[in-house]
């Protein structure tokens, strides 16, 4: 199984190295079940970003540098670019779980109804150190359409979330290039029109906490933009998400929740519990 992992990137010269290290190391790769290809898509980088990765001398990694608008008009210009079976992205300095493509291609290859999935909710400080991890609820259709994920519900953890190649085409790449902050709700937008959103219960990727990050400079601005691209939600949705999220608090998802795949021990395979 093919897997493109696009990396937006300006002046990121001293992190993404450890991105792409946690991308050449995927066991899945080691044992030939899986192919790599990386999008770097830089932004003019004044630093050594460039330097770092042409240092690698990897045919699996290509680099496109040009000035941009930001991280998501260099991303909108990655998934233009992106082929194989499986895409994501990571921006730099976020990691992949070593195991993260092998589990994925084995569910991929398993459930063809898949067609987008993630995985744990997994955050790390500055020092790269795990410092939650938590199973997330089913995610539904209708929620993403009206913006309860990233609003009143938990936002999905974009770091731990891979797509078969082929949703890329029914994302609007010109409005995904005009984003500041809320990108990864247009994509999520986009998929759940018709897929449903499937999870692994497993660690894929993981959100990094530091300082100096774009929305702790602009509180309240994700949320903003996210209430630009979502359709109005109905009074019924908001009450629906508000007693979806008293829930959540309260209860972990249960061995038989709608669209999670867990590792079974005793077929030694991952297996989806309910669809």
């Amino acid at each position: 199984m093919h897997f493109t992992i696009v990396i937006p990137v300006f002046n990121g010269g001293g992190k993404i190295t450890r991105t792409l290290d946690s991308l050449r190391a995927q066991t899945a790769l080691a044992d030939g079940t899986a192919r790599l290809s990386v999008l770097v898509m830089d932004g003019a980088s004044t630093d050594e970003t460039c330097a770092r990765v042409a240092a690698l001398d990897d045919p699996r990694i290509a680099i496109h540098s040009a000035p941009d608008r930001g991280m998501y008009d260099a991303l909108a210009r990655g998934l233009a670019r992106a082929g194989g079976d499986v895409t994501g992205y990571l921006p730099a300095g976020e990691v992949l779980d070593p195991h993260a493509f092998a589990v994925v291609a084995e569910v991929l290859a398993r459930h063809p109804e898949i067609q987008w999935i993630t995985g744990q909710e997994v955050t790390r400080n500055a020092a790269g150190q795990i410092i939650n991890c938590r199973l997330p609820h089913p995610f539904w259709r209708r929620f993403f359409d009206c913006g309860m994920y990233g609003t009143r519900l938990t936002v999905l953890q974009q770091e731990s979330t891979l797509w078969r190649s082929a949703l890329n085409a029914e994302i609007d790449l010109d409005r995904l290039a005009t984003c500041r902050l809320a990108g990864d709700y247009l994509l999520w937008r986009s998929f759940a029109r018709a897929h449903e959103l499937y999870v692994i219960d497993t660690h894929i990727g993981s959100f990094t906490v530091e300082p100096g990050q774009l929305s702790k400079q602009e509180p309240g601005a994700y949320r903003r933009e996210l209430r630009a691209l979502r359709r109005r939600p109905a009074l019924w949705e908001r009450l629906a998400a508000l007693l979806c999220r008293q829930y959540e608090k309260r209860a972990r998802p249960g061995k038989t929740a709608r669209r999670l795949v867990r590792f079974d021990h005793d077929s030694g395979a991952w297996r989806l519990s309910r669809r």
